[in-house]
């Protein structure tokens, strides 16, 4: 059991251990008495009159009406309600959970205004698995509004969520089967609950696992291409990583390991630019994933909420302040970068599976072919990447600048940042297929050298061909690359 005792408890490590791991957690109560301290403080404030957005007032563009007595009490409800308009498929479960996670950190500040009751209600859904049903389409938003009112309001018994086999089911229904009540949000607490930066953290920490994955298979890959090119070490030299920065160390220490032991002469003097810089391109993959980390820890950490709740504003006056805490342009570039730096790895990737095909950069047979002229060999998987390589590119594109405004101009400016990281997994998809039709063809080529190969590419090879037979003639290759793929996205292959 992990227990809270400081909103700073809430970090990286505690949300994906709730979120993936189904770990269990409490709230310490220190740190919720220092929630209802500061709802204490918001109530005082508004009963003494003071104005706040989405509690005395509408929302958007009917900012400008004030709400009567009863109006008031009832807009935390509605918001919940009429702002849940996303469609499609559910953003997967760890995603959903992390939102619940990240939320809960920002209730714990005590800035938020929102009770200790919702907080530990928060809690109590995560511990017994009730997971919101949040469609993935729909987002284009300034924070993360709709996703939010998806996610939360389930927690009023409204929506839906995903039982244990990831059906969704009515929420209320679910609420009913675990013995509790819908809970009923007090004033300010709906506001809360969708007004800050929530799901964007948590989709990025699901696409930087996801992209780390693959960072950790290209490298294999191009491994194994150096082999299968027999191209000469110097790229990879340990001198250069000396003189680089951290990516570029890590990814030439990294190949380094994986052709330990090798004794593959060089067919060439110098090999094509697409194999000597590839710790270039992939070190600068690793930094990207560094930045978005630490851009998702500062975000997870730093207050997201509208209005805000300062205890001091400097004059020793407690103050609501309307704030765009909500929108997180640091995050959004960071993924945009990420994405761009990703489909540097996945395009150069199909560089070095051209490079295969062509026997003078080879020496071994043309297109891979067992018998060439009679048999096409490889050439075919090439083509496939040429697709697969066309919509990386327009993937990477920087979806964000895609934004428009909304709302009669009040709300001008949309973050687009569950797009973006769509976008960003798009490109994973992709990259994921291209890197296995490249080590595909580099096991054929590893198999034509008949050379002596660094240890951590003869143990990629030996399992792939524990699955995939060698090829000695034409034959259909989509089933084996189905499998060399299925390989990939199981994480069949250990720490090599």
């Amino acid at each position: 059991m992990i227990t809270l005792k400081a909103p700073e408890d809430l970090n990286w490590d505690v949300i994906t251990a709730v979120a993936y791991e189904q770990a269990r957690f409490d709230i310490a109560p220190e740190l919720l008495a220092s929630v209802e301290r500061g709802r204490g403080i918001f109530n005082e404030l508004i009963e003494a009159g003071a104005p706040c957005y989405g509690v005395t007032t509408g929302l958007g563009r009917l900012s400008t009406t004030d709400l009567s007595k009863e109006a008031r009490d009832a807009i935390s409800r509605n918001i919940l309600l009429a702002r849940a308009a996303a469609f499609g498929e559910p953003l997967p479960r760890p995603v959903v959970r992390a939102m619940m996670m990240v939320r809960l950190a920002n209730f714990l500040s005590g800035q938020d205004g929102v009770s200790a009751e919702l907080c530990q209600f928060i809690a109590a859904r995560l511990n017994d698995d009730f997971d919101p049903f949040v469609p993935a389409l729909g987002h284009g938003f300034a924070a993360d509004g709709t996703p939010n009112a998806h996610c939360f309001q389930t927690l009023i018994g409204e929506g839906r969520v995903l039982d244990p086999d990831g059906e969704p089911v009515a929420a209320a229904a679910a609420l009913s089967a675990r013995g509790v009540d819908p809970y009923s949000p007090g004033s300010k607490e709906g506001l809360a609950l969708i007004n800050g930066i929530t799901a964007l953290p948590a989709y990025a920490i699901y696409a930087h696992r996801q992209v780390s994955a693959l960072q950790e298979f290209a490298t294999l890959v191009a491994a194994v291409s150096l082999e299968a090119l027999a191209a000469p070490k110097d790229a990879i030299h340990p001198a250069l990583a000396r003189s680089s920065g951290a990516g570029v160390g890590k990814v030439i220490e990294r190949v380094n390991q994986l052709l330990e032991g090798s004794r593959v002469t060089p067919y060439k003097l110098q090999a094509a630019i697409s194999l000597r810089i590839i710790p270039q391109v992939h070190g600068a993959h690793l930094d990207a994933l560094d930045q978005v980390r630490s851009g998702i820890e500062q975000t997870i950490s730093t207050f997201s909420g509208n209005p805000m709740l300062v205890e001091d504003d400097g004059e020793g006056q407690a103050r609501l302040l309307s704030v765009g805490s909500f929108h997180n342009q640091l995050l959004v570039n960071l993924i945009e970068y990420l994405a761009i730096a990703t489909s540097h790895v996945v395009c150069l990737s199909e560089r070095r599976l051209h490079r295969m095909m062509d026997e003078n950069q080879t020496g071994l047979n043309p297109q891979l072919a067992p018998r060439p002229g009679l048999d096409a060999g490889m050439v075919v998987a090439h083509k496939a990447c040429i697709d697969l390589v066309a919509r990386v590119r327009m993937a990477a594109q920087p979806l964000s600048l895609m934004t428009s405004e909304t709302s009669g101009g009040q709300e001008d400016y949309m973050s687009m940042a569950l797009p973006v990281i769509q976008r960003l997994l798009e490109i994973v998809r992709y990259g994921t297929a291209i890197l296995s039709y490249e080590a595909m063809a580099g096991c054929i080529a590893l198999d034509q050298r008949k050379a002596h190969y660094g240890q951590g590419v003869t143990r990629f090879h030996d399992l792939v061909r524990g699955h995939i037979a060698p090829l000695d003639q034409d034959r259909s290759p989509g089933r084996d690359f189905e499998v060399m793929h299925e390989l990939v996205l199981h994480e069949f292959f250990p720490d090599l």
